[in-house]
């Protein structure tokens, strides 16, 4: 015989846990759309110093460098400094069938451009030498950039080899040149290992705060932010001031301490 009663039992638990997944599959999809719709952060704004600096890209730069040329045309007849070769003040350079040119400082010749017994012209370039110590770094900035840079402020050098060292600068020069802004860098902390022509990352120091309101900077778009107050979104109009790679300063009074900050996920 066919136990009905078995059956019937059967029946309602197959129904019972249909009615169960019914209900739980909205909640699981609203619990998904919460935690992976949700395509934003919060964060409270917080109180703290800010650094806003100008970053380049500068070249070391000797101090001084000085090229032999020659008035009249002459054949080269001894060399007596190479490149890579270090000369003291006053040290022979070239002697040519007409002059002897000596080193106007100490520096490393870098260049030769004729060998002896060659004939050279009026103005040619025959010899190269820069300065080994002082160097400095230069910078061609942009126009808004160089704006907000002053001899005295402060700058931050890292070379690419020396990583782990952070050497402190100044700005020493701002002017403009052939229609291209410079700024020279200088450093006593200078590491013997860099050469003339060598690159560095530069930070200018253009502005410090102390114990200011700070939000993330992503937050910002259009000159506002968007906030949970009292549990409801609003958007605040924000005046902000200095701003560094990741927080800008609030210079007003538009947002509170407890409010939270609104900031678009990465894409």
């Amino acid at each position: 015989m066919i136990d009905w009663q078995w059956f019937k039992k059967r029946e309602t638990g197959k129904l019972s846990m249909v009615r169960v997944a019914i209900v739980a599959v909205p909640i699981l999809l609203v619990l998904a759309f919460l935690l992976l719709g949700r395509n934003y952060e919060t964060v409270n704004p917080r109180k703290g110093p800010i650094v806003e600096a100008v970053y380049g890209l500068g070249t070391v730069t000797p101090r001084r460098t000085f090229t032999v040329k020659t008035g009249v045309a002459g054949r080269i007849e001894t060399i007596h400094a190479r490149p890579g070769d270090q000369v003291g003040k006053g040290a022979p350079l070239i002697r040519t069938d007409s002059i002897l040119f000596r080193a106007p400082f100490e520096g490393t010749v870098t260049s030769l451009m004729f060998e002896e017994n060659e004939i050279v012209m009026p103005g040619s370039p025959i010899l190269i030498m820069k300065t080994t110590k002082d160097h400095h770094v230069e910078l061609i900035m942009d126009q808004e950039s160089v704006l907000r840079i002053q001899p005295g402020l402060k700058a931050e050098l890292s070379f690419e080899s020396l990583r782990s060292r952070r050497i402190q600068g100044v700005v020493s020069r701002v002017y403009s040149s052939a229609g291209e802004f410079v700024v020279e860098v200088e450093s006593d902390e200078m590491p013997e290992e860099v050469l003339p022509d060598m690159t560095a990352d530069v930070a200018i120091e253009v502005a410090r705060r102390e114990d200011v309101m700070l939000i993330p900077q992503r937050a910002v778009q259009r000159g506002q932010v968007q906030v949970i107050r009292n549990g409801l979104k609003k958007r605040v109009p924000i005046k902000i001031g200095a701003a560094d790679a990741e927080w800008v300063e609030v210079l007003d009074d538009s947002l509170q301490m407890d409010d939270r900050i609104i900031i678009p996920r990465r894409q």
